[in-house]
């Protein structure tokens, strides 16, 4: 009979890494004082967007929750206001333009 010590046994753990949450873009200001009066509740924007792909998201301080979603090269939306200050956050897109068409004041 031959004797022979039991084979090895190797456990291999892979160790458990959580998933990376995507990465929130960095919003970007955009002073708009000069075509949007601080009393002004909303405001219709054109929002072009590079590459056509891409989309961003516009807001005004304070209505983070009430944002609206732009897609695609070129694209027309409503957002409201709390003065004359916007936010933009750039999904998929490198650069962008906004032209102001309309504003409401109460």
């Amino acid at each position: 009979m031959d004797m022979h010590p039991p084979p090895g046994y190797v456990q291999l753990v892979q160790a458990e890494v959580e998933p990376a949450a995507p990465v929130e873009p960095t919003p970007i200001e955009i002073d708009a004082r000069k075509y949007i009066p601080d009393n002004a509740v909303s405001v219709t924007v054109v929002v072009t967007l590079t590459p056509p792909t891409g989309q961003a998201l516009v807001y005004a301080p304070g209505y983070e929750a009430y944002g609206t979603v732009f897609k695609g090269a070129r694209s027309m939306g409503d957002v409201r206001l709390n003065g004359s200050i916007l936010y933009i956050k750039l999904y998929g897109a490198t650069s962008f333009g906004v032209q102001y068409t309309n504003y409401r004041v109460p």
